[in-house]
C-alpha cells in the first residue's frame, strides 16, 4: 500500500488540501467566535439582561453595533427612596476594539424607564409635602435644556435635547431623549429616558439623530406591553430636528409654537427662542432684545430676557419636589407645591392649573434669562451676591403678564382649566 508522502505528487496535493481545510476551519472558528454569531448572540444576551428586559435588541445593536458590549448595574425596587414606583436603570456601552481591523468608536447608552402614579384633583400643599416626603434626589431625570428641546412628533408626547447652553453646542457630545406613556384604564404612565453618547458622533446627520430617539421609543413601547401599560403608542419616527440654537430666534410677533401670545415690550422683548410644536410635557421658550441671535444672559447680550416653562405630569412633580426641597424650608414664603400662584425665591413667579388627565397640577414658571434659581438679584439672604440689577415694578409687572399669556396658552393645548395666576 503507498503512503502519502510530501515527496510523491499526489502525497503534496492531499496534504496541501488538507492544510487548507484546517485553515478554513481556524477561520471559520475565529469568525463564529470573534465576530459572527457567537459575538451577535452574546450582545443580544447583554441587552436582554439589562434593565429588566425593556431594552430593544435591534435598535440598540444598530447603534452599538455587535460589540463587545458591556451593561451597568440596573435597579428594579425604589420604594424607600419615592413611594411604590417602579423604575430601572442600567447603562450599556461599547468598548474601542484594539487591532479589530476596523475602527471603533466608543458609545454608551444609558436608560431609565419608571413608572408615573396618577393622580386625581387638583393638587395642593398637602401635595407638595407629600412629594417631598418622598426621600431625597431628582424624582424623576431632569430635561437639559436651557433653549427649547425638540418634539419626536408623529404622536409621541417625547423630546430631544442635547442639554447644552446658548453658545455651547459645538462641546455637547451628550443627547437626551424621553418620552411619556399614558397608560390605559387609568394605571398611570410611563417616563423613558435615554441618554447617549457616542464619539465621534455627529447631530448634524439626522440618521443618526433618529436612530438615538428611535432607542427611547422603542424601549418605551416594549416597557409598555412587559410591564401591563398597554398604552397608545406613536409612529415609527422618520426625523428628528436639532433643538433650537442660539442663531434661531424669530421676531416675537411671529412666533408660532411655545412663545405664541407672549407680549413683547418695544426694544427690550422683541426676539423669541420658540419650540415647534408645542404641546409636549416640557415646554420652554425664551424671550429678549438686544442683538439678534444673542438671548438675554448669553456673553454680550445687551437686555435683560426671561426663559418661560411648562411643566407636566412627572415633570411638575419634580419641580414643585426640587422647589420644596432647595427652598421650603429657608423661606418664610410658600414655594411650588404649598400654594398655586406665587414669586420665586430668587426672582420669577409661578402659577399653575388643574389638568383633566389625571396627572396632577401642571406648573408654570417664568424666570430672568441669565439667573439660576436661588441666584437671581441677590436680594435674598441665602444668595449673598449680585447677579443681576434688581428688578423694576415695570420688569415684574411684564413678568406676571408674560407668564399669563405663555401659561394660558399651554393650558389650553393640554385641555387643562384656565391657571392660577400671580
Amino acid at each position: 500500500m503507498a503512503r502519502l508522502t510530501w515527496g510523491t505528487r499526489a502525497g503534496r496535493v492531499v496534504l496541501t488540501s488538507c492544510g487548507a481545510l484546517a485553515a478554513l476551519a481556524l477561520i471559520a472558528g475565529g469568525f463564529y467566535w470573534w465576530g459572527g454569531p457567537h459575538e451577535r448572540r452574546v450582545a443580544r444576551q447583554v441587552l436582554a439582561g439589562a434593565c429588566d428586559g425593556v431594552l430593544p435588541s435591534a435598535e440598540l445593536l444598530d447603534f452599538l453595533g455587535q460589540g463587545p458590549l458591556r451593561s451597568g448595574p440596573g435597579r428594579t425596587d425604589l420604594r424607600e427612596a419615592h413611594g411604590d414606583r417602579r423604575q430601572v436603570t442600567c447603562a450599556v456601552s461599547r468598548a474601542t476594539e484594539h487591532h479589530a481591523g476596523h475602527p471603533t468608536h466608543d458609545a454608551s447608552v444609558e436608560v431609565t424607564v419608571q413608572g408615573v402614579p396618577e393622580r386625581r384633583g387638583g393638587g395642593s400643599a398637602e401635595d407638595g409635602a407629600a412629594e417631598a416626603a418622598q426621600g431625597h434626589g431628582p424624582l424623576y431625570p431632569d430635561v437639559p435644556a436651557e433653549l427649547p428641546p425638540a418634539a419626536l412628533g408623529r404622536g409621541w408626547q417625547g423630546l430631544f435635547t442635547t442639554g447644552e447652553s446658548f453658545t455651547n453646542r459645538a462641546d455637547g457630545e451628550s443627547v437626551t431623549t424621553t418620552v411619556l406613556l399614558d397608560c390605559a384604564r387609568d394605571r398611570g404612565g410611563l417616563l423613558v429616558t435615554v441618554g447617549v453618547e457616542e464619539e465621534d458622533g455627529t447631530l448634524d446627520d439626522p440618521r443618526r439623530r433618529t436612530a438615538y430617539a428611535r432607542i427611547a421609543t422603542a424601549t418605551a413601547a416594549k416597557a409598555s406591553r412587559q410591564w401591563g401599560c398597554d398604552a397608545p403608542l406613536g409612529k415609527p419616527l422618520r426625523t428628528v430636528a436639532l433643538p433650537v440654537n442660539a442663531d434661531e430666534d424669530v421676531p416675537l410677533a411671529d412666533a408660532v409654537g411655545s412663545c405664541r401670545g407672549v407680549p413683547g415690550r418695544g426694544a427690550r422683548v422683541s426676539r423669541a427662542w420658540e419650540g415647534r410644536p408645542a404641546g409636549g410635557p416640557f415646554e420652554v421658550c425664551v424671550v429678549a432684545g438686544g442683538r439678534t441671535g444673542m438671548p438675554a444672559g448669553a456673553p454680550g447680550s445687551e437686555a435683560r430676557g426671561h426663559r418661560l416653562v411648562a411643566y407636566y405630569g412627572p415633570y411638575a412633580q419634580a419641580e414643585r419636589l426640587r422647589q420644596r426641597e432647595r427652598h421650603g424650608r429657608y423661606s418664610e414664603k410658600p414655594v411650588p407645591g404649598e400654594a398655586p400662584a406665587g414669586r420665586l425665591p430668587g426672582g420669577g413667579h409661578w402659577a399653575t392649573a388643574t389638568c383633566r388627565d389625571g396627572s396632577g397640577p401642571a406648573l408654570f414658571t417664568v424666570r430672568p434669562s441669565g439667573t439660576t434659581d436661588g441666584e437671581a438679584y441677590g436680594t435674598d439672604e441665602s444668595v449673598g451676591e449680585h447677579r443681576a440689577p434688581k428688578p423694576t415694578a415695570a420688569d415684574l409687572a411684564y413678568e406676571r403678564t408674560a407668564l399669563q399669556q405663555f401659561a394660558r396658552r399651554s393650558a389650553k393645548a393640554h385641555d387643562c382649566a384656565a391657571p392660577t395666576l400671580p
